[in-house]
């Protein structure tokens, strides 16, 4: 996309199970079959909480370490660091982070995300370049309690 000058990120948390949540993603209003994994809920500003983050708008940056290498943080998160979207396909590789995915797919009794690097490197192709990224994260889950 080269020199964007804002690229905003929508996630809609549609789905729960006992320690995940999974959510559509749409880029500039594009919907590229993107799906989040994220911890279950309630939402949680409680650091190491292994629970998802409060709904809101958070700013997006890039981020690198040993662990997680050309990766991206929410920044600004209410009581929460750390926050990245990072490929994944299980909660077991996550603590909060979003993690995408391609497929759905299941993990036992808890939601699950397949071809997560394909669908990261898809979105990091959005993003590189770009001046701001913002990502709006909303509840659309039925049944869900939330805080």
């Amino acid at each position: 996309m080269g020199n964007n000058t804002h690229v905003r990120l929508k996630l809609d948390r549609q789905e729960t199970s006992a320690n995940a949540t999974r959510g559509v993603l749409t880029i500039g209003g594009k919907a590229g079959t993107w799906y989040i994994l994220e911890p279950s809920g309630p939402d949680s500003t409680t650091e190491g909480s292994d629970q998802r983050i409060p709904q809101g708008t958070y700013r997006v940056t890039s981020y690198s370490s040993p662990k997680y290498p050309d990766a991206f943080e929410l920044k600004d998160v209410p009581g929460r660091t750390y926050i990245l979207i990072h490929p994944g396909n299980f909660h077991s590789n996550t603590e909060g982070c979003l993690m995408p995915g391609k497929v759905k797919m299941s993990d036992d009794d808890d939601l699950a995300v397949g071809r997560s690097r394909v669908a990261f490197n898809e979105i990091k192709a959005h993003l590189v370049g770009a001046q701001r990224i913002t990502i709006e994260i909303s509840n659309s889950i039925t049944g869900d309690a939330l805080e």
